[in-house]
């Protein structure tokens, strides 16, 4: 594994929140080992709040779970209900984004999901080469055409694996998709609409009363951000938000977090820009969820 996931002053028995890798994608393994590498050095006091962002959280990394086959992803459930099972908080570093839909099979069925993502991921069905490098087990496993990056969010919709839900920051999607998400009650919020001052404070006050007093399970696609400040990711797309108006929005849940993950980093040679922001966007959802 490396060096584990901020620290390693704490056991498991210590600890409230576990953290785990997914190695699933073919380059799942050396992106999860950066975000990891990278979080050593990050300062964990923020200067802007004066406060320490891991004064709650004690974390323990369990290293990573390398799924066989697609039969095998329920290991991806049962990792994160035995830590749910311990009253701690499952934090999930993943490849792809189908990991995600494993995770929250864990968690209580009236759990509000906060995902943050470029692209709905509420596709009936597809499959491309990108797609198949994200969720790759093996050479002689096809990919699901149902059940992948792409179709994740609207397979948990269809099988109700939270109570509600809400995608903030996504730009890239097709009519399909938006009719599905007005039929299911998923709002997606725009990225155009986060970067002027009034649809940020809109989805501020969308994200305080959908979670207030709730459950939450947060899940942040890296690919949300823009290019320019997050460019080693699976599928980046123009005009993305920025590292502010994702601490704000993190800011603005009110709810008990219970899980969370940062998915589908796509580690770039020479360049580690992308790594150090994830590593920092996990801090701030620590710093609010524990």
């Amino acid at each position: 594994m490396g060096r584990p996931l901020l620290t390693n002053i704490y056991s498991r028995e210590e600890s409230n929140v576990v953290a785990f890798g997914v190695i699933l994608g073919k380059k799942a393994e050396e992106s999860v080992r950066a975000i990891r590498d990278a979080s050593w050095f990050i300062e964990t006091f923020d200067i802007t709040s004066r406060r320490n962002l891991l004064e709650r959280a004690r974390v323990y990394d369990v290293g990573d779970i390398r799924p066989a086959s697609y039969a095998d992803l329920d290991c991806i459930t049962k990792t994160a209900s035995s830590i749910l099972l311990e009253g701690k908080l499952p934090l999930m570093l993943g490849g792809g984004h189908l990991a995600t839909y494993y995770a929250l099979k864990a968690m209580p069925r009236d759990v509000t999901l906060v995902v943050f993502d470029a692209h709905c991921d509420l596709r009936e069905s597809y499959i491309d080469e990108k797609i198949v490098e994200l969720d790759y087990i093996g050479e002689d496993v096809e990919v699901d055409k149902r059940l992948n990056d792409a179709t994740w969010l609207r397979r948990a919709s269809e099988e109700k694996v939270f109570k509600r839900a809400v995608v903030l920051g996504v730009r890239s999607g097709d009519e399909e998709q938006l009719d599905y998400s007005k039929k299911a009650g998923i709002p997606l919020i725009t990225s155009e609409r986060l970067l002027s001052k009034k649809g940020l404070n809109a989805a501020v006050r969308t994200l305080y009363k959908l979670t207030r007093g709730k459950k939450v399970y947060v899940s942040l696609d890296v690919d949300v951000f823009d290019p320019s400040i997050a460019p080693a990711v699976d599928h980046p797309e123009p005009s993305g938000i920025g590292f502010r108006e994702f601490t704000k929005l993190v800011r603005s849940i009110k709810g008990k977090i219970v899980g969370c993950d940062v998915v589908c980093l796509r580690k770039i040679p020479d360049n580690e820009v992308t790594e150090f922001l994830a590593a920092r966007a996990v801090l701030e959802l620590l710093s609010h969820a524990v």
